[in-house]
């Protein structure tokens, strides 16, 4: 898939009307191609003037609706509304609240912005679970939220971490691909969050904390050391799944003032997403299109933890 780059202005002077959003969603969820039936694969197809949402099959006459097994379907948001609400989103390099979300989009509806941004992190999570990472892995647990509140709530983070040599001939490590799961630091959770998302072969660096230690999984070692307080100790061990971690809690509390327990695994999802493609800003709007329409339809009731 070649995303396409929007910079600045760029999406609001391309992207200005309704049949101009659907014919970029249209491309997007067919990878760049106007049309691929699903039945047949042919690229000949039909289109409706008075039904612009419905592409028929030319070979085979399969109808094909453009929101029908996406992210999309069953909303009544206009495809304009929604590419703007994703823009808005990925543009913004801490994303955005709902009430923010809300007053861009000039709609009366708090419930409405809530609603769409729930389903482009649930996008975005389905997304990044597809990948795993591999090689030289750091692995932590943490707690986000407020016990006193009854809010808080376990997380694992990993991260691949990348070894480079420098002008001068100094090796240095840099941050890859990261994964974050919200469940409770145990043995079972550990070796479940491994086993999926990290492949056989690698090498997981960790603390000594009990759920790690006792976990086994096959094809993976474990290194583990004793953290402190420490910071200089940190640093030197699990350098960026704490830096992620950090950086993580201060986008949740600045951006969006905490955020409920059951819900964190959605702005988790948002964060890490645009935390593993910080390199390509530019794109992050139309990989999140893409994200949308490979991702299954679910209701909002659905999407809490």
């Amino acid at each position: 898939m070649n995303y396409q780059r929007f910079k600045g202005m760029s999406f609001f002077k391309s992207i200005k009307t309704e049949e101009q959003a659907r014919l970029l969603v249209w491309s997007t969820r067919f990878e760049g191609r106007e049309f691929v039936c699903p039945n047949c694969q042919s690229e000949s197809y039909w289109e409706y003037a008075c039904e612009p949402e419905i592409r028929k099959c030319i070979a085979c006459e399969k109808h094909v609706r453009l929101r029908k097994g996406t992210m999309f379907e069953n909303s009544k948001v206009s495809m304009l509304l929604w590419l703007r609400a994703i823009y808005f989103v990925m543009s913004s390099k801490r994303g955005v609240s709902a009430l923010e979300l809300q007053r861009r989009l000039e709609i009366g509806s708090y419930r409405t912005a809530l609603g769409l941004l729930k389903k482009i992190r649930q996008s975005l999570l389905d997304r990044d679970a597809q990948y795993q990472l591999h090689d030289s892995i750091e692995l932590d647990g943490t707690t986000f939220g407020s016990a006193r509140a009854n809010n808080q709530r376990d997380v694992l983070v990993a991260i691949e971490t990348k070894s480079w040599v420098d002008s001068r001939g100094r090796e240095k490590t840099r941050a890859g691909f990261a994964k974050v799961v919200v469940a409770d630091e145990t043995r079972a959770n550990a070796e479940k969050f491994v086993n999926q998302n990290i492949k056989p072969g690698a090498m997981v660096n960790t603390d000594a904390g009990k759920a790690f230690t006792t976990a086994t999984v096959t094809g993976i070692d474990f290194d583990y050391r004793e953290m402190d307080s420490k910071r200089e100790k940190v640093d030197a061990w699990l350098p960026w799944v704490h830096r992620f971690i950090s950086n993580a809690k201060s986008w949740i509390i600045g951006t969006h003032h905490g955020v409920r327990a059951k819900y964190l695994h959605l702005y988790l999802a948002e964060y890490s997403y645009r935390f593993n493609r910080r390199h390509d800003p530019d794109s992050l709007f139309h990989r999140a299109i893409y994200a949308m329409s490979q991702s299954k339809p679910k209701t909002l009731g659905s999407l809490c933890a």
